[in-house]
């Protein structure tokens, strides 16, 4: 059995919490990048870099996670972890 990491956990369950928040983020922040941790979205960032760089900054232990609020899958590569599990 393969042991999940706590950072691992931590992006699945803000991917999770994003999906079923997606509907909604989508009409105010459609193109956005949102920047969530603890299931819950902390801001929204017009650039991934910025919304990454922020994580970094506020949440050390890297726990946080960032997704493109947008209606199909786009790969963001090192920006998501969590994006693989998305089916468009």
């Amino acid at each position: 059995m393969v042991e999940v990491s706590v950072k691992e956990r931590a992006i699945a369950e803000n991917y999770d919490a994003f999906e079923a928040m997606l509907p909604l983020l989508l009409e105010d922040h459609e193109g956005q990048y949102a920047l969530l941790r603890d299931r819950d979205v902390v801001a929204f960032y017009s650039l991934a870099s910025e919304a990454h760089l922020t994580g970094k900054e506020q949440f050390p232990d890297n726990r946080f996670s960032v997704q493109q609020v947008e209606r199909k899958a786009i790969d963001l590569g090192f920006y998501s972890y969590a994006r693989y599990r998305r089916v468009a």
